[in-house]
């Protein structure tokens, strides 16, 4: 399939998405809501179609005092994901998530463009709610890592005692 505008439309439409032009960049977007909040994800063609872009926009503005915190988080999140992708605009104190889709002699796969979209939801709606709790201060990057190592050791634990029981 053809890299165009129209054809993204088409395949989001395909998709019950409800895409959209916005009147001020021309650009597509869909926007999908989770726990209250709207995330907007638009697409656009970079280098006259040899890519497609989507990005994310995570709907908490991050306060100025949270952005170490928040873009240590981010760092670490990255680090452990398959397709990284989140990003922190410290200007605009802004976290999104971005993902690309190189075309094939500038043409695309639907199912690739469907699995890249349906996976950065994924991905998003993951992690959406501790991204919220850092970005506005009701919970630290210090407290976060405190429970995963509590939750780990739990997780360790039970896994020797189910070792142990099942050598007896």
């Amino acid at each position: 399939m053809k890299a165009n505008e129209h054809n993204i439309l088409q395949v989001l439409k395909g998709m019950n998405l409800e895409p959209k032009v916005q009147d001020q960049t021309g650009q597509i977007y869909t926007v999908f809501e989770h726990e209250g909040g709207q995330f907007p994800t638009f697409f656009r063609l970079l280098h006259e179609g040899d890519l497609i872009q989507m990005i994310t926009f995570v709907p908490y503005t991050v306060t100025r005092t949270m952005l170490g915190d928040v873009g240590r988080f981010l760092h670490m999140i990255n680090k452990e994901l398959d397709l990284p992708g989140f990003c922190l605009d410290e200007s605009s104190t802004t976290v999104f998530y971005r993902l690309v889709l190189p075309t094939s002699k500038k043409e695309f796969q639907q199912e690739s463009f469907e699995a890249l979209l349906n996976t950065s939801r994924l991905v998003i709606t993951s992690f959406a709610t501790v991204i919220a709790g850092l970005a506005v201060g009701a919970t630290s990057l210090d407290e976060i890592l405190a429970k995963v190592s509590e939750t780990q050791g739990k997780a360790k634990g039970r896994t020797a005692k189910a070792t142990a029981k099942q050598k007896s």
